[in-house]
């Protein structure tokens, strides 16, 4: 078999300096992982969908990039994510996505389900109908 992937030991820091790891991923809710740059068009047209399509979505989402905090604050401040309940824009300080997951392109997007197992990869922001319906395994 082809064992599954599971969720890495991710280690972020918001945009309001505080330290976030995999425990800070609310109990029983999935993931979706997105690997981002605040200069990428393809990542602005992907904020701005979340701006008013994240509360719809069944799971914690996480914006991260390498770019620096002041960066990703102005980027946040911006694209008006900052008080969405279930987003939070972060850096990937230690530049592990690239480590763990190998992409060429932006926006990468990964979905785990709540128990750390990793779903899909997908290139571009999948409908939250689409997450809807992987998460309950149709």
């Amino acid at each position: 078999s082809m064992g599954q992937k599971k969720i890495p030991a991710l280690n972020f820091i918001d945009t309001d300096d505080a330290a976030v790891s995999n425990k800070d991923i609310p109990k029983g809710k999935a993931l979706l992982l997105l690997y981002f740059r605040s200069d990428c068009d393809h990542c602005e047209h992907t904020a701005q969908q979340l701006k008013t399509a994240a509360a719809g979505y069944p799971v914690t989402i996480w914006m991260v990039s390498t770019e620096p905090i002041p960066t990703l604050r102005t980027f946040e401040d911006m694209m008006g994510l900052y008080d969405i309940a279930n987003l939070k824009v972060m850096q990937d300080h230690t530049q592990s996505m690239h480590r763990w997951f190998e992409f060429t392109k932006l926006p990468f997007i990964v979905l785990f389900d709540k128990n750390g197992k990793q779903l899909k990869i997908f290139d571009e922001l999948p409908t939250a109908a689409t997450v809807k319906k992987i998460l309950s395994g149709k």
